[in-house]
């Protein structure tokens, strides 16, 4: 990756934080950064220490492009949710332009706060706990990343194991495509398709080599990922009690996730849909934070998707009822699928086992789209629940969310004295 480079071709400005003294554990640094007469910036980051943190960009600001003509457009936002140190630490902000260079646009040095309040008691606000506990950000510095052990499922003599269809849409992602691959490669009962949107970067090249690796794969033209998702799911056949998932070309499962979930759902043939914790690797795989959830609550699905997509697996019947991915979402196609299941119905429940890695990068769908696409899908899908909109405050300040991230918490301290939670 180049090493960013000081310019004064960017334009920036900060709206958070008012101060850069006594900073709390996480803090949200929101503003606005912009090339002049350029195309838009593509991804933003901090870097705090020798710890690379990826932010989001494409916020909606028409009141910079109202100020700044030569903006390249109305989506000149970003943020980025940073864990800082205790005490006096550097910062630096920087931003990826659409040429690839990294450019530095802000550095400073700033002070956490001395003494904090765990996030198991709320942390120091409401704010910092829903920042804080299930944030896409590195969590610590870069290591192995660790098996998973997944306890034996027991099952009655001549049960069978149901067959699971996984769909990966690719473009361009041919740097971690293999890994996908390669986490299904060989598995009984799995039938993997990847949907390639056109790649230009070897990714049909890798796909043609490693064929065997897969039940099929095509590279066509396409209107997204959610378009490749629903012709690649679509194209798949089944019985009402087998399974289907997508995982996204940069994330894999971990070595005997799959194996784990068709157990299971051969013992629990009334669960209809089911996920698991994540584990965060960073660009070169490395381990770099987990998600310790609690168990599945319908409340919460309501307010946040908290749900880790690369760990989710639902049955044929359960899709087929509710009619598929709604390929009009390109952001919260996921979140869509899973308020149609539960409306529907479905029976869901969280697995405390860490069933798949996802990765974090600059350009990853999750940070890239969040602002401009993907803040609006979020809001039509809680008006879509809720028959309204819903103020700011009623997700900050929720009190089920509240004691939802703080049972999170304790799950993450009581996993760092090898307590695990039973199935």
């Amino acid at each position: 990756m180049p090493a960013a480079c000081s310019t004064p071709a960017l334009l920036h400005h900060l709206d958070a934080p008012a101060s850069w003294h006594d900073l709390p554990r996480r803090v949200l640094v929101r503003g606005w950064v912009f090339a002049p007469g350029a195309a838009p910036l593509q991804a933003v980051r901090a870097r705090v220490g020798g710890t690379l943190i990826s932010g989001n960009v494409g916020f909606h600001r028409p009141d910079v492009k109202a100020a700044y003509p030569d903006a390249p457009d109305d989506y000149t936002g970003f943020q980025i949710a940073i864990e800082t140190p205790r005490g006096r630490f550097p910062l630096e902000l920087e931003a990826l332009t659409a040429g690839g260079e990294w450019w530095s646009f802000l550095e400073l040095e700033a002070h956490g706060k001395p003494r904090r309040r765990p996030y198991i008691f709320g942390a120091d606000s409401p704010e910092e706990l829903l920042a804080g506990q299930l944030a896409l950000q590195p969590r610590h510095p870069p290591r192995p990343l660790q098996p998973e052990h997944f306890p034996a499922v027991h099952l009655a003599p001549g049960t069978s194991l149901p067959v699971v269809d996984i769909v990966t849409p690719n473009l361009n992602q041919g740097r971690w495509l293999p890994a996908a691959v390669a986490s299904t490669a060989g598995l009984d009962g799995v039938r993997h398709t990847v949907r390639d949107g056109g790649s230009t970067d070897g990714s049909v090249e890798w796909l043609r080599e490693s064929a065997s690796s897969l039940h099929s794969w095509v590279s066509e033209k396409d209107d997204g990922q959610a378009d490749a998702i629903a012709r690649g799911l679509a194209a798949t056949a089944g019985e009402p009690e087998d399974l289907m998932a997508w995982i996204n070309a940069d994330d894999h499962y971990l070595p005997g996730a799959i194996e784990f979930v068709r157990r299971y759902f051969a013992a629990h043939p009334r669960v209809d849909v089911i996920y698991g914790n994540r584990v965060m690797v960073d660009e070169d795989g490395a381990e770099v934070g987990r998600w310790h959830l609690p168990p599945h609550n319908d409340d919460v699905l309501k307010l946040y998707d908290f749900v880790p997509q690369e760990t989710l697996f639902w049955r044929r019947r359960i899709w087929d009822q509710v009619g598929g991915i709604d390929p009009t979402f390109q952001f919260a196609l996921d979140w869509d699928l899973l308020l149609r299941f539960q409306a529907a119905g479905a029976r869901i429940e969280h697995l405390p086992r860490f069933l798949g890695a996802f990765r974090l990068h600059a350009a990853q769908k999750s940070s890239a789209a969040i602002g401009s696409t993907g803040q609006a899908e979020l809001d039509a899908l809680r008006r879509r629940t809720f028959g309204r909109d819903l103020a700011p405050s009623e997700l900050i300040e929720s009190s089920f969310i509240n004691r939802y991230l703080r049972r999170s918490a304790r799950r993450e301290l009581a996993a760092r004295f090898g307590l695990r939670p039973s199935l």
